[in-house]
């Protein structure tokens, strides 16, 4: 008996991922690609795409500066007119200021609001056009268990450096709203809009406190930090046809800290 493989129609889908080099990024990058997906790396850093990707004759580098919403339409334009199509973007990258809550000043408020969610709304919006032109695009936003929940600062305390600053939770927090409100206005053009809400996955340089690993640890339901490959079957589900059904929704890879 042959195996069925409900997630084939990924191969050869063009889809676009910002900040596809990161921590969490490479995990996305390197299973959709793994899946057959043509996958485009949105960002500014050659070296850091060519130290993260060798020999992967499905990945592919297109330089976007995500702040500035020209080079994000440019980047869309030079991708489309290359593949004839989108099929899927995944607005993961993020930029911010970081500051406590007391002395945050507005200026680092708003770089980390336009970090946060209006490139995802700049992205969202060049996206439209090219996914109304194919078969079930799919647009994927990933958020964070911060936007549904606050931090503990139980956990945070002698960390202070790793306490997320304000606008970092309502930058996510506003991204989960316009996942669902984008999921109503394009379901017309069959268009899927969904949200992906990590919890408590620490970058490789936190993961070096292990005093602070065991905090994060103990907040979950399942005692343990997240990989990303954690990520990754949700990915590709998202990607797929076989979630063509879901949209609107958020959902939360967080070991069950927010339950």
């Amino acid at each position: 008996m042959e195996r069925l493989d409900i997630f084939s129609d990924l191969q050869d889908k063009v889809i676009l991922i910002t900040g596809g080099y990161g921590y969490l990024g490479k995990g996305m990058t390197n299973i959709l690609s793994e899946y057959g997906a043509r996958v485009y790396v949105l960002g500014r850093s050659v070296t850091k795409f060519e130290s993260n990707f060798k020999n992967k004759s499905n990945i592919f580098f297109q330089e976007t500066d995500i702040s500035n919403k020209e080079s994000i339409k440019n980047s869309f334009n030079i991708i489309n007119e290359k593949e004839h199509k989108i099929d899927v973007l995944i607005n993961n990258a993020y930029f911010g200021s970081h500051n406590s809550p007391e002395k945050m000043t507005e200026d680092q408020w708003r770089i980390g609001m336009d970090g946060g969610v209006n490139q995802f709304f700049d992205c969202i919006k060049a996206s439209i056009p090219h996914l109304k032109e194919v078969d079930n695009g799919k647009i994927i936003n990933i958020s964070s268990m911060y936007g549904v929940v606050v931090p503990d600062l139980n956990i945070y305390e002698g960390r202070e450096e790793f306490l997320n600053p304000p606008n970092y939770g309502t930058s996510k927090a506003a991204i989960i709203h316009l996942t669902k409100y984008y999921a109503m206005y394009l379901a017309k053009y069959g268009i899927n809009v969904n949200a992906i809400s990590p919890g408590p996955f620490p970058s490789e340089d936190v993961q070096k406190d292990q005093v602070f690993v065991e905090r994060l640890k103990n907040k979950t339901k399942l005692k343990r930090i997240g990989k990303p490959e954690d990520l990754q079957g949700l990915i590709v589900l998202l990607c797929s046809s076989a979630s063509s059904y879901i949209t609107g929704q958020n959902i939360t890879v967080d070991g069950g800290w927010t339950i």
